[in-house]
């Protein structure tokens, strides 16, 4: 399976386009979502609360299921930072996130 996104670098203001491997996503204890990919060297960091994670998260198993072979992330930008890196960020009240099918 593979997730497309817009993905800004820590600290940037423009966004890129990325379409990887799409192996899981995992919630941390800083308040972030953390999709795992193939790009062994960054993390890929969406800030939300829990809740919002517990909806995300349903709606990707459902997808899954249903034999998607492709998932978009739509809304906020994508956060990438090196492996580990903390990203600090304020208001994120305001980043919101869904999740289509493209197949």
């Amino acid at each position: 399976m593979f997730i497309k996104y817009e993905c800004t670098d820590a600290g940037s203001s423009g966004t890129t386009t990325e379409i990887c491997t799409f192996y899981g996503i995992r919630y941390n204890r800083n308040g972030f979502a953390v999709l795992s990919t193939e790009h062994s060297h960054h993390d890929y960091l969406l800030p939300m609360s829990f809740q919002e994670f517990g909806r995300f998260s349903e709606k990707i198993a459902a997808f899954i299921n249903k034999g998607v072979k492709i998932l978009s992330i739509n809304g906020s930008p994508v956060y990438r930072v090196r492996r580990g890196a903390m990203l600090p960020l304020d208001n994120t009240d305001l980043l919101v996130y869904d999740i289509d099918p493209l197949s």
